[in-house]
């Protein structure tokens, strides 16, 4: 009975100091996020980034300097729409990089780092055009560095830069549009079970290509319209910028993705590089700052990324789920969207 008694005190000890740590851990968490709005409520602007000092060519990590010239590194690396690779995200980088920790003219050039195998139509054309506005706007050149892939939406973005490099096994290329998922239609196997359905909608077209009904003749003809469209603009903007590319040439290739040797032939890339440390060291001394220039980047903050340093938001996402992915399955978020994406079927 002793025995016994002990136990349930030893257990209730045990509880209650297990809830007064996480009472006093979730309390002290709450006060270092008042306090972080408190000190970020100022007249300072605020910055969604933050700015990260890379390795220069001699892998050497030097303290940043608001005075030393600086080559502003883009990362391209995720499939573009994802992955911190939306218009925004780098939207976002483009107007710090004028007006935040790194003072407006002291960005002397762009580096794109690209390892991408495409993504959305809307956001690759975006990032194409802010990049071509923010290279007219500053006279900042631009150049792309490909290490791995840069497919589609790669290939699309690249186009904004005024020279591209890739390493030796980078694949390079892939011209066309994808609309995805694939339309099914499944109205033979509804009859041999017996299974009817009903849609209710407005409009003409309103349920163009349902897989419930059988399709009318000529139908889906304004998708492919678009997808033409797209498609005719990809291939435009790699012609005005790659001219060994014309239109003609694209269009009979078609959607072919080629081996960095390749595609330098070909024209979409103007020569291959060992590394990032070559292309950099020929850069800076291109622009004429090799002697004291620093390589950055500008990352999106994270709140418990910085405060725990790990991506503990991710516990307590909106976004988690559990999903079965199929082969060749796509993100949920590229659904339904015209891509620039390299999606082989598997």
């Amino acid at each position: 009975m002793h025995t016994e008694s002990v136990m349930k005190n030893a257990t209730r000890t045990f509880f209650k100091s297990l809830f007064a740590v996480i009472g006093f851990a979730v309390g002290v968490l709450i006060v270092m996020v008042l306090f972080s709005l408190l000190f970020s409520s100022t007249a300072e602007k605020p910055h969604s980034t933050t700015l990260r000092v890379l390795p220069d060519d001699q892998w050497k990590i030097s303290d940043f300097s608001r005075e030393a010239p600086s080559i502003l590194r883009i990362n391209i690396d995720g499939v573009i729409g994802l992955d911190h690779i939306r218009k925004e995200d780098i939207m976002q980088q483009l107007i710090e990089s004028q007006e935040g920790e790194l003072k407006a003219g002291q960005v002397k050039g762009l580096l794109l780092y690209i390892n991408t195998p495409g993504g959305t139509a809307d956001d690759s054309d975006a990032i194409y055009r802010m990049i071509k506005e923010y290279k007219r706007r500053y006279k900042v050149p631009v150049v792309a560095y490909v290490d791995g892939m840069c497919a589609s939406g790669g290939t699309y973005i690249a186009c904004a830069a005024d020279k591209v490099y890739a390493t030796k096994d980078s694949l390079v290329g892939h011209v066309g549009v994808l609309l995805s998922p694939p339309f099914f239609n499944f109205t033979k196997l509804m009859d041999k079970l017996g299974i009817e359905s009903k849609t209710f909608f407005a409009g003409k077209d309103k349920d163009a290509m349902n897989p419930f009904r059988p399709w009318q003749q000529g139908e889906g003809e304004n998708y492919q319209r678009l997808v033409s469209y797209m498609y005719d603009r990809f291939k435009t903007i790699v012609s005005e910028n790659r001219p060994k590319l014309t239109v003609e040439v694209l269009t009979e290739e078609g959607a072919q993705i080629y081996p960095a040797p390749v595609a330098k032939e070909k024209g979409y890339i103007d020569d291959e590089v060992n590394s990032i440390d070559e292309l950099l060291a020929e850069f800076a001394t291109e622009l004429g700052i090799y002697e004291d220039y620093q390589f950055v980047a500008l990352e999106k903050h994270d709140f418990f990324v910085d405060l725990f340093g790990v991506k503990a938001k991710a516990l307590f996402s909106k976004d988690n789920e559990f999903r079965v992915r199929l082969p060749g399955d796509l993100h949920p978020d590229l659904y339904g969207k015209p891509l620039y994406l390299y999606h082989p079927y598997e």
